[in-house]
């Protein structure tokens, strides 16, 4: 009942929130260095209210845009000329939102989006459930006073780990969702599936499903676009900074403009929730792999982000990289784009894999893309994302294993 009633709530409250009516998300193929150029271009000049969802990179690589109605005409304008192949893949953004929020059942769902108060229910009731394999940890507390936890499981003796995390752009539910199916997967397949026993009984694995907790309760009760931490900025009244560009190794090359989705942060570290997560995985020293879950694009990416520059581990990183996405690949056909955080995507500086290689020494380190063409994905994805992500999983975990030995 209780759930029933946070649910409700939830719901009732988004009823408030930010409106997306009108609202269309545009996808452009550049086919040449022109349109490319042309599209760079008005990233740089266009104002609030269009969001790229994915930025200009690569000729042949489509670019998604966010545009409001009261820019629409402006945006419009800017692209007449330039023959760019312009497809509107959603017309009217407030309507998805509105059908996710009404597939949204009541109480914990693994097949679901669910909030974080059911996904925090959910993981502390975990350790009665498998007491000899899982462990609630708290990593710390959030800006706005949110605990954030993660799960540590595993029989493994050894202090060898792997940590794998979700959420930490709030809009990107796909990401949660997906490191709490493959949780479940874990727990349920350990003493039947061999490679997930010799996972579980030679490592540690930590699954963070939430990072950014209080960005993600925001966009149930706020705004389901918004993306950033929830900080305080000074001389600013926009909130938040992007979490993914504030770690502290080669910070400062984004945004510095507190209201831009990719704000770096007054310095490095200046989110708690970075910071805290940071700290975390130092203290346990000899963590092997990590992988930060986003969404969207289907891309599994290796440092480094901040330069198109090779780190000296990049073979060996890429050719792990290529093995999982063939092992997901394996079970639906979802084929996704392997290489640097800057060569696949675009360069980006301050994140969280880029600081996981250089300064945690985790050489298996990645940024990963999940699937979907939108931030709003039907809850239809989640099982398959979880089931074929887990293939990847696997590989990479067992490749930690393989070298510890």
């Amino acid at each position: 009942m209780l759930r029933v009633l946070i649910l409700s709530t939830l719901l009732v409250a988004a009823l408030a929130a930010k409106s997306y009516d009108g609202y269309k998300v545009f996808s452009i193929t550049p086919q040449n260095k022109e349109q490319l150029e042309t599209l760079n271009r008005l990233e740089s000049i266009i104002g609030q209210d269009v969001d790229f969802w994915k930025s200009p990179h690569d000729v042949g690589s489509p670019v998604v845009i966010m545009v409001s109605p009261e820019q629409r005409g402006r945006f419009l304008r800017l692209l007449d000329g330039h023959q760019l192949p312009v497809e509107i893949t959603t017309e009217n953004l407030q309507r998805d939102i509105d059908a996710e929020r009404d597939s949204i059942s009541a109480g914990f769902d693994l097949t679901d989006f669910n909030t974080l108060a059911d996904i925090n229910s959910w993981m502390n009731g975990l350790p009665t459930r498998y007491p000899d394999l899982v462990t609630v940890v708290k990593v710390g507390d959030s800006y706005e006073g949110r605990d954030i936890w993660a799960l540590k499981i595993g029989k493994g003796q050894s202090s060898t780990s792997v940590w794998y995390e979700g959420g930490i752009h709030a809009r990107e539910w796909i990401s949660p969702a997906t490191i709490i199916y493959m949780t479940d997967l874990l727990l349920t397949r350990y003493g039947t599936d061999a490679d997930v026993t010799k996972i579980l009984d030679e490592l540690h694995v930590y699954m963070l499903p939430v990072f950014n907790v209080d960005g993600y309760e925001f966009t149930w009760t706020d705004d389901r676009m918004w993306r950033k931490t929830r900080s305080d900025n000074d001389w600013s009244t926009c909130k938040g900074a992007d979490p993914n560009r504030n770690w502290d190794y080669q910070w400062g090359y984004e945004s510095n403009f507190p209201c831009s989705d990719t704000y770096h942060g007054s310095s490095a570290f200046s989110e708690i929730e970075v910071r805290t997560v940071a700290d975390y995985i130092l203290k346990l020293g000899n963590v092997k792999a990590f992988i930060d879950f986003h969404s969207f694009g289907l891309m599994w990416m290796s440092p480094w982000g901040y330069t198109y520059d090779y780190p000296p581990d990049y073979n060996e990183q890429v050719q792990l990289a290529n093995e999982a996405t063939s092992a997901l690949q394996a079970l639906y056909g979802t084929e996704f784009a392997t290489g640097s955080i800057a060569e696949v995507i675009y360069p980006a500086s301050g994140s969280s894999a880029d600081w996981t290689y250089q300064e945690a020494g985790i050489k298996y380190s990645y940024g990963v893309e999940l699937r979907g063409r939108s931030f709003v994905i039907n809850r239809d994805e989640i099982v398959p994302s979880g089931l074929e992500t887990f293939e990847a999983l696997k590989v990479i975990s067992l490749r930690v294993i393989d070298e510890s030995e």
